[in-house]
Formats: C-alpha cells, sequence, structure tokens
C-alpha cells in the first residue's frame, strides 16, 4: 500500500499570488524568477503554512463519496467503481484478501482445509446480523454464493468450485473438484441475506445502511461496534461521469473518490488531495499466436520479456498506478517470486544472447530479424492488435511496439473498437495482442490453458501449463514452476498489474488501507 500526502497544497494555493506559482495535478511548481520576498510577506507565508498544517488533523464530518445512481448498488450486477467502494460501507465477506493477498476473516472465524484439499469446513461468526436484525446462517452464505457464481464480476474464479453447502446453522462446506491450499482468497464476495440478491440494495451487515435519500447511517447492532474511519453518517452524491465525479471533489461535495487512472473516462484531479493505491489482480499482457510461423516459435517469444522496459510503461504511460510485473502474479502476492521475475526483466544482453542461441538474425540485411523455419527465412514482423477504447492499452502497445522495432522486430500496432478486437480475439486474427485480463484472488492461470478457457486466445490452451496451474492451486510454493515454463516458453508476455487510485481530502481516511475489491478497509 503507498500513500503520498500531498497536504500543503493549500497553502500553496493561498501563496499563489505572492510567490507566481504554476499548478500540476497535486503539486506546486515555483517560478524562480518571483521567489524574492520581504521578511514581512516570508513571515505571513510561514504563519499561513503553520495555519494549514495544524488544519491537516482535522477531519470533515462526514464520509462524501460519489454515487453513480444509474449504476445501483446491488453489488453482483453494478459495474461502477465509485459504487463498487460504498459496498464496502453496506455489506461484508467471509473473508477479506488484504494489500498483500492473503485472506483475513470477517464473517467467517476460520477455515478448516481436509488433508486432500478438496473440502474446506468454514466457521461463521456469532454475532454478525443482517441489517433487518437475523443472525447471519450458513444459508445466506451458500445462497450468496450462487449469485456470486452467476455473476459477471465473481463467476470466473469458481471454475474449481463444485459446492458450497450448508452443514448446519453456522458451518459452510466448501468441495473442489482439485486440492485447494486457500479457498478463503476466493472467497471475498459480499455476503447477503437469503432471497434479497436481486433486489436494488439487497440486506447486508455492513456499520451503515441506505435511508433511501442519499444517506447512509451507522448500523447501531453493528457487530463490530466502533467503525475504523469514525464517521456516524455517509452521504452519496449523484453523479454521472468521471469528469462530474471530480468536480464534486473539487468542490468540496465529495471527499473520498476510487478511479481506475488508465480508464478512457479517466478524469486527472488537481486539487489538494491525499492519495492511496488499492492493489487490483487485473493484468495487462502481450499474447501471441501460437500458431503462427514467426510466432509459434518459443525462442521468438521468449525474447521479448527482455525487450521492455516495465518501469517506463508504468511511470509513463499509468503515471505509477500499477505495479510492473514479469511474472503473471501481482509482485504484491506471496506466489511472486523476485528472484525468478529478475530472471526475465528487462535485459538487452540476454535478449541478443537468445536470438543468437535460436540463430536469429538479419539474414536479409534489410533491418529486421529473420528466423529461419525450414528452408525459408521469416521477418520477426506482425501485427500486435489492442483494444481502442483503453486509451493507455493503446499507448502502452505503441510504446512495446517502439522497443520491439528497436530491437529488430517490425511490430504494427492496429487499436480496434471493442466488438472487433473481441472478434479478432476470437478468431485468432492477429499476430500478438495487448490484452487485459481480471485474475482471481490466487492468479490462477487455467483460463490460459484449458479448452474453450475465457483467455484462451490464439491456441494457448496447453495440458502441460494446466496441471502445472492446478499444481500451483494446491500449494502455491508451486507457483516457481509454472512461472517459469511460463516465462521460458514466452507463453504470455506479462506487462503489470494495475492499481485504483484512491483520492481523499486531508483528514478523511487517516487509516486507509485498501484491501482487494474492499477499498474502504
Amino acid at each position: 500500500m503507498k500513500r503520498r500526502y500531498l497536504s500543503l497544497t493549500a497553502v500553496v494555493l493561498l501563496l499563489c499570488t505572492l510567490c507566481g506559482c504554476t499548478l500540476f495535478p497535486g503539486t506546486a511548481v515555483i517560478d524562480p524568477a518571483q521567489q524574492e520576498e520581504t521578511d514581512e510577506t516570508t513571515q505571513v507565508q510561514e504563519e499561513m503554512a503553520a495555519d494549514a498544517v495544524m488544519n491537516e488533523a482535522q477531519a470533515p464530518e462526514i464520509l462524501q463519496l460519489a454515487y453513480q445512481e444509474d449504476y445501483g448498488l446491488n453489488p453482483f450486477t453494478t459495474v461502477s467503481l465509485n459504487n463498487r467502494s460504498i459496498l464496502a460501507l453496506l455489506y461484508e465477506p467471509l473473508f477479506i484478501v488484504n494489500s498483500e493477498f492473503r485472506p483475513e476473516p470477517v464473517l467467517a472465524s476460520d477455515a478448516q482445509v481436509s488433508d486432500d484439499g478438496k473440502t474446506t469446513t468454514i466457521t461463521l461468526r456469532h454475532g454478525p446480523t443482517f441489517h433487518n436484525g437475523s443472525h447471519v446462517t450458513a444459508a445466506d452464505v451458500v445462497y450468496s454464493y450462487e449469485m456470486a457464481k452467476e455473476s459477471d464480476h465473481y463467476g470466473n474464479r469458481f471454475y474449481y468450485v463444485e459446492s458450497i453447502e450448508a452443514a448446519s446453522t453456522k458451518t459452510v462446506v466448501v468441495k473442489t473438484t482439485e486440492s485447494y491450499e486457500n479457498v478463503a482468497l476466493l472467497l471475498d464476495f459480499p455476503i447477503v441475506r437469503k432471497d434479497t440478491g436481486e433486489e436494488a440494495i439487497p440486506d447486508g451487515t455492513g456499520p451503515f445502511i441506505f435511508d433511501g435519500s442519499y444517506v447512509l447511517k451507522r448500523y447501531e447492532d453493528w457487530w463490530q461496534k466502533e467503525w475504523f474511519l469514525g464517521y456516524d453518517k455517509a452521504s452519496l452524491t449523484p453523479c454521472t461521469t468521471a469528469a462530474d465525479i471530480r468536480d464534486h471533489y473539487e468542490y468540496g461535495q465529495v471527499n473520498l473518490v476510487c478511479s481506475d487512472p488508465s480508464s478512457a473516462a479517466y478524469a486527472a484531479f488537481h486539487y489538494d488531495y491525499e492519495l492511496w493505491s488499492a492493489p487490483t489482480t487485473i493484468m495487462q499482457y502481450i499474447g501471441f499466436d501460437h500458431n503462427d510461423k514467426v510466432f509459434g516459435l518459443d525462442a521468438v517469444r521468449g525474447c521479448v520479456t527482455y525487450a521492455i522496459n516495465r518501469d517506463t510503461i508504468v511511470a509513463e504511460d499509468l503515471g505509477g498506478c500499477a505495479v510492473p510485473a514479469t511474472l503473471p502474479a501481482s509482485p504484491l502476492a506471496p506466489c511472486y517470486d523476485a528472484g525468478l521475475a529478475a530472471d526475465y526483466d528487462y535485459d538487452m544482453a540476454a535478449f541478443r544472447e537468445l536470438l543468437n542461441s535460436a540463430d536469429i538474425r538479419d539474414y536479409t540485411e534489410d533491418g529486421i530479424l529473420d528466423a529461419y523455419v525450414g528452408e525459408y527465412s521469416l521477418p520477426l514482423e506482425g501485427t500486435m492488435i489492442v483494444n481502442a477504447s483503453s486509451n493507455q492499452r493503446v499507448a502502452t502497445a505503441q510504446r512495446i511496439a517502439e522497443y520491439l522495432n528497436n530491437a529488430g522486430f517490425n511490430i504494427t500496432v492496429e487499436p480496434l473498437e471493442d466488438d472487433d478486437y473481441q472478434a479478432a480475439l476470437k478468431y485468432n486474427n492477429f499476430d500478438l495482442y495487448y490484452g487485459e485480463i481480471r485474475m482471481s484472488n490466487n492468479f490462477d492461470m487455467g483460463s490460459f490453458f484449458r479448452d474453450y478457457g475465457s483467455a484462451n486466445f490464439g491456441g494457448s490452451a496447453n495440458s502441460t501449463a494446466l496441471a502445472l496451474s492446478i499444481d500451483m492451486l494446491e500449494n502455491s510454493g508451486n507457483s516457481y514452476d509454472l512461472h517459469k515454463w511460463v516465462m521460458d516458453k514466452g507463453w504470455i508476455c506479462p506487462i503489470l498489474f494495475k492499481s485504483y487510485a484512491v483520492y481523499t481530502t486531508r483528514g478523511a481516511a487517516r487509516d486507509l488501507n485498501p484491501a482487494v475489491e474492499w477499498i474502504i478497509h
């Protein structure tokens, strides 16, 4: 978790007329030619600054959140990122997956795994109640699982879950088709009262209740009693676009906003703020057509990772709101081996060494590297498709193409509208593609390797890799073997894992520690 303090921006705003400041998002740059001040002016400025720092600790009386009403607050259907932030006030999961990708019990008290790893027994806490006063039972958990399983947001994670059943009022049994070391990582979906899941706002167990007038009031019988942010009331400010949300924030009608800086709808913030980084499982990566004569070669795919400066991509294309990733898991997660990752990081010497060992060179002396396949030399060229709906992904794909072209490839980037992009993936009409996928919290790669897997594009299905991914589910220590295989073969080329940006006004959320899916935590 990263936290950036920009709390003196208010001072800069007050001093602009005296010092001549040029303001940029969250920063102040002073014109050196206008820094001469009298002793009296300096004293006034220092007093202003002291007052601003004293006021920094004063939190607002009400937590004010942006609310995109058209998307609603049903946790199984809403697609609004800001609305999903509000969910943490209304609902709770069995477990929260923290910023280090480890499960922490919330409505569950513990989880016991059987010797064969295929049965996980979860005991529920005895205190929590829904907002109607009824106690949380195993039947509510089973019902919530059924709702989550059918949702677009959560559904893909349950491929190996055979069933979730109520063994008693306070006991839930999860059965999986494969051995699972940590099923709890999958159980961070909201728990709602049975038979309310299709309502606009299902009944939850969170610290607040929606009263129907854009106000959330504290649930007096909340089992945890004290809420970590301390507010007794939260207001919802109706907003529509990202720019609308930003404007409401800057005019003081919203004091906490969650934003995706890589989104095409992103609106930059310029006003005084504290910035928090929220981890995600959203990976951006390069995929290949494994049936292509050129990109079907392991050496060609495998060398790509060494030509890409991921740190520059994160800094320049995402403004730091991502973590560079060489392996197909978040670097924040326990399954990410930093030593192994270093073996595949940006390294042009390793790039050239791998190509030389595969006898790939510029045989035709036209500035493009060639691979000999049979009796023919084939240039390392092709088209990389990318979804045009994301300016960031287009910019990153173009930057990657530039890296590769400078190294001897000839890659053309083709941005496609969403429908055309999805069709091109489905029918393998590409040589490379720049993709984005929301992985499960345990970074299961089965969707890449299964026949008809949701991420199986370009013939990436592979029985060896699928077996390795199943081994990783059984024991996260096995991630080394899977990740080494993926990178040695160049099966995909991971680039980064996105982070969300959480903006708050000074003092609004001192102890915020965003978790995966649960921003206000």
